[in-house]
């Protein structure tokens, strides 16, 4: 597993889509699919950001797990989950980055505890593997 702390600021979103893409190309997936996961990513670092919390050095927590034919990103920050934070923002004009990581991802979880709100996104090595009919290439 390989882990990065990222300052919790939105100047860092940058260095978490480029952690995002080097781990996705170096487990193998397409540009497209390299595309999709740093996105992803993108979009839970900007939810930590804005509506988490950092740990005490201001950090939030990025890390990688490969598990067989299965690439797993997490960012956790420090915050406890409110539902009715996420019904309020996602009504509104923002909020839609969990529906974009969903439809992008072939995994979205959301892990909540008390003070600590974790998201994982995984990939799967390739399309077929995540659900798409056989024959259809």
């Amino acid at each position: 597993m390989s882990e990065l702390r990222l300052p919790a600021e939105p100047s860092q979103l940058a260095a978490a889509r480029a952690y995002a893409h080097r781990a996705a190309a170096a487990f193998g997936l397409d540009a497209d699919r390299c595309y999709e996961l740093a996105f992803a990513v993108n979009e839970a670092v900007t939810n930590a950001i804005r509506h988490g919390k950092a740990d005490e050095q201001g950090c939030i927590h990025l890390s990688v797990l490969v598990d067989g034919d299965r690439l797993t990103f997490a960012v956790r920050d420090y915050g406890t989950f409110a539902a009715s934070t996420f019904d309020r923002v996602t009504s509104s004009e923002r909020g839609r980055g969990f529906a974009l990581m969903t439809g992008l991802m072939d995994a979205v979880q959301l892990c909540a505890a008390p003070g600590r709100t974790t998201v994982r996104l995984s990939k799967l090595a390739c399309a077929h593997a995540a659900g798409e009919p056989s024959g259809t290439r």
